[in-house]
């Protein structure tokens, strides 16, 4: 290759790092989540640029290092920062500005039509579920209620109908007892179950 060839590769990829420099550090500077992966990105930027210094040198240069190639990439570095430099940055604003509205749109519109009512059937089914729960309560509380009655009526009839012996009462405590036993420990299994 001819010297203006190398001139101008040189100097075309030293626009390049500049240009790609200034969209990566923008890019990386506005966004909270990749500022801890920065330092391997740095690592990573430097080893692709000193791979594309190699490449344009072996291309056009067959491969010398000298160095008039590192003033040759500070010049068109310097150019870059002049007439280009202010231009990439705020276009890389800009395309952050618009990546960031659009990830926002997309985010409100999954909220809006996926978690929003999803949320709104767990809450109407806990509400619901509450409901139900209590309305069970007071149609347990109810029919305790009347069991009560019922047996103090029971109770109150048989005693006036007959003196039962001791025995007899004894035998009909003894069975209550293993009743509400037997009732309780029911309850305690369905309850657990669920």
């Amino acid at each position: 290759m001819t010297q203006i060839q190398s001139v101008l590769a040189l100097v075309a990829a030293s626009w390049i790092l500049g240009a790609v420099f200034d969209i990566y550090n923008t890019v990386t500077g506005s966004s909270r989540w990749l500022r801890w992966l920065r330092p391997a990105l740095d690592i990573a930027f430097w080893v692709a640029a000193a791979g594309l210094v190699c490449f344009v040198m072996f291309t056009t240069d067959d491969g010398r290092l000298r160095i008039y190639t590192f003033l040759l990439l500070a010049a068109g570095y310097l150019l870059y920062r002049v007439w280009f430099h202010v231009r990439v940055v705020r276009s890389a604003f800009r395309v952050v500005r618009a990546i960031r509205a659009v990830f926002l749109g997309v985010s409100r519109l999954v909220y809006r039509v996926v978690v929003w009512p999803v949320l709104a059937v767990l809450g109407l089914a806990a509400r619901l579920l509450h409901a139900v729960y209590r309305v069970l309560c007071w149609v347990e509380d109810g029919l305790f209620v009347l069991l009560s009655f019922w047996l103090k009526v029971i109770g109150f009839l048989f005693r006036g109908w007959a003196a039962p012996s001791r025995s007899m009462r004894k035998k009909i405590d003894d069975r209550m007892e293993g009743f509400w036993t037997l009732a309780s420990n029911w309850i305690r299994r369905v309850s657990n179950r669920t």
